[in-house]
């Protein structure tokens, strides 16, 4: 039975309602005020239902075939905003995710004022090739010009979910480089209905992965948590600051603690 949202004026009767509708044992996933006047409080059945917390480091990369293959390709997905250029920056330079593995980065986000300038500043203080890609024909020549590379890192642009066609040519990109994981970035603080809904509308880009992004200014939000444990969609990472690569950690690790 996967997590309720329930609002209401009193915070027993919700209490009540929630335990009614899920079972004695129901738990508290959070609970706050609703933006339309009284209380929202999100519940879930008790049991094993947190989330999936998958490895720091991905599976499918071996040591021992570095250069052996075509590299890994692993995309982040998300709307505009949600922290995709600074979380890949934190991916590409912590030890514990890819360690010694040869990385490249692939920049998709041709239409934000800025993107590839930014990305190109985290590549170039990284030391580590980037390549952008203006349509389908150029990933041929990029996947070429980085065929030494472990790993590839793809960064997508954040256009309107809200209208499909702006996620239709990010699809065909992300079609021709067939990643491996697409992971859909998700700021703490959400709505719950709001956080379903992105996860909703970036499904077309073959979402497998959550990162629930900007925990820092949310510490004790766990609404990303429970999308991933009410959708199955695994968690690998989380991003709790602005530092690169520091405040990036384990999706499994506690949420950090809010300084009263």
């Amino acid at each position: 039975m996967p997590p309720e949202i329930l609002y209401g004026t009193d915070i027993p009767a919700l209490l009540a309602r929630a335990r009614t509708r899920l079972g004695e044992d129901a738990r508290v996933v959070s609970l706050r005020r609703a933006p339309v006047g009284g209380f929202e409080l999100l519940a879930e059945p008790a049991g094993p239902s947190g989330p999936v917390c998958a490895p720091m480091r991905p599976e499918g990369l071996d040591p021992s075939r570095r250069g052996a293959g075509p590299a890994r390709v692993i995309a982040l997905v998300g709307p505009t905003g949600s922290g995709k250029t600074t979380t890949l920056a934190k991916l590409a330079n912590h030890e514990d995710v890819f360690g010694r593995d040869r990385v490249g980065l692939i920049g998709l986000d041709t239409y934000r004022v800025g993107a590839i300038e930014q990305s190109r500043a985290y590549a170039e203080l990284s030391r580590l090739p980037f390549e952008v890609a203006y349509e389908v024909r150029d990933l041929a020549r990029i996947r070429h010009r980085l065929r030494d590379r472990d790993v590839l890192l793809v960064d997508t642009a954040g256009r309107a979910p809200s209208r499909p066609g702006d996620l239709r040519e990010t699809q065909e990109l992300l079609r021709e480089l067939a990643p491996a994981e697409v992971h859909l970035t998700l700021p703490a603080g959400l709505d719950p209905r709001r956080a379903r809904a992105v996860l909703a509308q970036h499904r077309v880009l073959g979402v497998t992965h959550l990162i629930a992004t900007k925990v820092d200014e949310f510490p004790n939000d766990t609404v990303v948590r429970a999308l991933a444990a009410e959708t199955g969609l695994p968690m690998r990472w989380m991003t709790t600051g602005q530092e690169v690569p520091a405040d990036l950690a384990w999706a499994g690790a506690p949420l950090p603690q809010e300084v009263m």
